[in-house]
């Protein structure tokens, strides 16, 4: 069992060596693929879980009999105003009792307090294009109010850098962003991925 042994030349544990080095190294992307889809899915998730969330709230104001014309619905202690709907279905949630108190006042407090309330996550709403985030063990969210174009209509988006893995040098000339959007008025999430030149 010569093969198994301890007493080997150098020349033999250079070839050793080398072959668990390429074998290493061509393991690498197949490893940064998998951590970009877990990132992915992992981003996917929190979209889920907020638009889950904000549904959760809107049914529970449909179900709510007592004082209909009021635009705050309490829920497991926690008091959210809702955007006002010409049908019998109530609207969404755009902000905490203690936030703006009409939808065209939506702020990134208030669209990070949602994310906070809804998912557990932290927030930034620092103005600074290069998300701090990059700096930090784990990735925080940032908040930012959005204008829709068509109906000028406030909306909130939140960004997360994407993790990039084995490859990157940490200065990358685009930064990746997992991005979604959540529309008061409608309820509706989108999961986007962007790039954004520094």
């Amino acid at each position: 069992m010569r093969f198994l042994s301890w007493d080997r030349t150098p020349a033999e544990w250079g070839i050793v060596t080398l072959i668990v080095g390429v074998l290493a190294l061509a393991v690498l992307p197949v490893l940064d693929r998998v951590m970009q889809f877990a990132d992915d899915v992992e981003f996917r998730y929190l979209a889920n879980a907020f638009e889950g969330s904000a549904q959760n709230i809107q049914m529970r104001s449909a179900l709510k009999t007592e004082n209909k014309q009021s635009d705050i619905v309490t829920v497991d202690n926690v008091s959210f105003r809702m955007t006002h709907s010409d049908n019998a279905i109530s609207g969404f949630p755009f902000a905490l009792e203690n936030g703006a108190k009409q939808l065209s006042n939506l702020t990134a407090q208030d669209c990070g307090a949602l994310l906070n309330h809804f998912t557990d996550q932290s927030y930034w709403l620092e103005t600074d294009t290069r998300p701090e985030a990059l700096k930090r063990p784990q990735p925080k969210v940032r908040a930012v109010v959005m204008q829709d174009s068509d109906n000028l209509q406030p909306y909130c988006r939140f960004e997360r850098p994407v993790r990039t893995g084995f490859w990157s040098d940490g200065e990358p000339d685009f930064l990746d962003h997992h991005v979604f959007t959540y529309y008061p008025v409608t309820g509706r999430v989108e999961v986007l991925r962007e790039n954004q030149e520094k």
